[in-house]
């Protein structure tokens, strides 16, 4: 049934209603000359009563007929209303300038209950510890696949993996010297970095490990998925790119400052390095020509790890103050999205599942959702 169908019939009623009152107003005596025909029923009964009966009906009559014709006028505006909204708007400004804004009063029955708070938070965490435990990490890769995160200890020399989803961890290899980073070629096996100027190559079923190139000071290190490693030398300022096969070396970049320890490649010819020392420094490098452009400074923090996001953005941790940051590539701009991640020196994205990795020296191993580090402010300080 339309809207028109139902006020029409409310209008037909309320006109039915309006006449009957009339012919009831019209036929009913003393109704058309009240003072005659009333003072006639009065000399023959009892005055007081039939004063009473007598007004009390004419006065009912006299209230039906308008209230009849009250009615239909507003179902006439009903229907004008569900034809045409903007009626419907101007009443409500009219109605707003006469009695003012509304006025909100919220009371202490209309507050949430701090166990219906707790329920909801239960339920939607934006950073979890996943472990502790796993030394004074400087490095870290993930497998999503396997829902392992491997973590590199500089102190123990070693290599670790965790199952993310319970924080059950083992060694998968050890005497690796003294590790920076390690990365994952998703066939089976894992390189590292050794200050003391090697590119190792890792069997994670193993646990052997065997040296692919030397390159002094090598820190920072990432993999083109093509059969290439690219490393940056911390104590020379240089970007090597390393064939794994053979161990060939081939010098991307000089002149990058002393103190430069993260590498990340956007598969698109172009590689992102950070400086931990001496500034906070993010830099672009050709990798055609080795070309650098200064892309933004961390004042008073560091860029100790990089990784891109594949929008235009990377994550970088801050491990002097323990902070997350997000870095828009193409104009530099910064903001920190996470803190109280302690002496952080570990860094891992999972795109793909929206995570993000952090380790740090005091044996954690934590978990950010990266949609949580969107809105302003990101997910604030972590917390056991």
């Amino acid at each position: 049934m339309s809207f028109g169908n139902i006020f029409d019939g409310g209008g037909s009623g309320a006109d039915s209603a309006k006449q009957s009152a009339e012919a009831l107003n019209k036929d009913t005596p003393g109704a058309g000359d009240v003072s005659e025909a009333v003072r006639k029923m009065e000399s023959e009964r009892d005055p007081w009563l039939v004063r009473q009966t007598a007004h009390g009906a004419f006065d009912v009559m006299g209230f039906l007929n308008p209230l009849f014709q009250k009615f239909h006028d507003a179902s006439a505006d009903q229907r004008q209303v569900s034809e045409d909204p903007a009626s419907t708007s101007a009443m409500a400004s009219s109605t707003l300038k006469a009695a003012g804004p509304p006025k909100v009063s919220i009371g202490e029955d209309d507050m949430p209950k701090l166990e219906d708070l707790s329920k909801l938070m239960a339920t939607r965490r934006s950073f979890a510890l996943i472990t502790t435990g796993l030394g004074t990490s400087e490095g870290l890769a993930v497998d999503p696949s396997q829902n392992t995160a491997y973590v590199a200890d500089r102190g123990g020399q070693k290599l670790s993996a965790v199952k993310i989803a319970t924080g059950a961890q083992r060694v998968v290899a050890s005497s690796l010297g003294d590790i920076g980073d390690v990365k994952l070629d998703r066939k089976g096996k894992a390189y590292t970095t050794d200050y003391g100027a090697r590119l190792l190559a890792v069997d994670l079923s193993t646990g052997t490990s065997s040296t692919v190139a030397s390159v002094p000071g090598a820190y920072g290190l990432a993999l083109d998925g093509a059969g290439k490693a690219y490393v940056v030398s911390h104590s020379e300022g240089k970007l090597v790119a390393v064939d794994l096969q053979n161990g060939q070396k081939t010098t991307v970049a000089t002149g990058l400052p002393v103190g430069v320890s993260a590498v990340a490649l956007d598969g698109k010819g172009k590689a992102y390095v950070g400086q931990r020392d001496h500034g906070g420094n993010l830099y672009e490098v050709s990798l055609a020509d080795g070309a650098k452009r200064l892309v933004t400074n961390l004042p008073g923090a560091s860029t100790i790890r990089v990784e891109l996001t594949g929008d235009g953005k990377a994550f970088t941790i801050d491990h002097l103050n323990g902070r997350l940051y997000e870095i828009t590539l193409a104009d530099g701009s910064q903001r920190v999205v996470a803190s109280g991640l302690a002496t952080c020196e570990g860094l891992a994205l999972d795109t793909a599942n929206g995570q993000i990795y952090v380790s740090n020296r005091e044996t954690q191993l934590w978990q950010i959702t990266q949609r949580d580090t969107q809105p302003m402010g990101g997910v604030g300080k972590v917390a056991a």
